[in-house]
């Protein structure tokens, strides 16, 4: 019932860069492991919330919500400056100050690009058809989704043990030009938009 083009291009999707990505490689990197089951859920619910409440929205409005697409590019894009700013700013240490919380990966996947191409590109035409098929591909998201933030996260950690304590503070400077490209990205799309 669900498409292999959409597992698969969800799989890609996930392995890919972003910003979400990013914050959960900074958490592996400067947090213990026990805060990763709460990020995790933190993006597995954004990601299903966002992809559902945009695949109700494309319903409602249609072709419009093309006009929308500009203006929440650039949304995304200062949030993803804010956020590097905060990044490029953290000094992690382990008693937890300045790790990535719960609600930075929660708002930061809010804002991420690749809710839109999951809603309105991998989603089923099933948003105004079959609610199984758009079920099963839910729960699908809702498998894949976990098991690459987990991979990110261990990628952080395994960085982490490679880079030692002394460039522990290059990491989050690293992950703050990471997405400091993907604002000037989402920017220059936005711009292109309007």
């Amino acid at each position: 019932m669900v498409s292999s083009g959409f597992i698969l291009g969800l799989a890609l999707l996930l392995a890919t860069p972003g910003p979400t990505n990013t914050l959960l490689a900074l958490a592996g990197a400067t947090s213990r492991p026990r805060a990763a089951p709460m990020l995790l859920l933190a993006e597995l619910t954004t990601y299903l919330g966002t992809v559902v409440a945009l695949g109700a929205l494309a319903t409602l409005i249609g072709a419009r919500i093309e006009g929308l697409r500009p203006w929440l590019q650039a949304a995304a894009a200062l949030y993803l400056l804010w956020v590097a700013g905060k990044m490029w700013r953290w000094r992690p240490d382990l008693s937890g100050a300045g790790q990535v919380r719960p609600y930075h990966v929660a708002t930061t996947t809010l804002l991420n690009p690749k809710t839109l191409i999951i809603a309105f590109v991998l989603m089923p035409q099933g948003w105004s058809g079959d609610a199984a098929i758009a079920a099963a591909h839910l729960l699908a998201m809702s498998v894949l989704i976990p098991v690459a933030g987990t991979a990110w996260f261990g990628g952080g950690r395994a960085l982490a043990v490679v880079a030692g304590t002394g460039r522990r503070l290059l990491l989050p400077r690293v992950s703050a030009l990471l997405l400091g490209l993907f604002a000037m990205l989402l920017a220059g799309r936005a711009l292109a938009g309007w």
